[in-house]
């Protein structure tokens, strides 16, 4: 069984915290990674990242970290991925 070990997020833009006033970075989460008991990866992208602004990196963050900072949370009306999937998705090998 596949267990879901890393949140996979992009880059989106950058923006000024209120209270130190650094810059930091803006994540969008648009996926998950898994590790199968037989050592091998696969990931579940929710959504692919497109347009000029995108250059084409990928981070993978620890799920037990929490989420990054400067995470988006969903917008209303989309639910976030849970994290699951189906068992029938294991079935159509999703490692290659």
């Amino acid at each position: 069984m596949a267990q879901a070990t890393h949140d996979l997020s992009v880059k989106t833009g950058e923006y000024q915290d209120r209270q130190t006033g650094q810059m930091k970075n803006r994540w969008q989460r648009i996926g998950t990674a898994f590790q199968h008991d037989d050592g091998g990866l696969s990931i579940k992208l929710d959504c692919v990242p497109v347009g000029q602004d995108w250059d084409g990196w990928v981070s993978m963050f620890p799920r037990d970290q929490g989420q990054p900072q400067g995470y988006q949370q969903p917008q209303a009306g989309q639910a976030p991925y849970s994290g699951q999937m189906p068992p029938q998705q294991f079935n159509q090998n999703p490692r290659y």
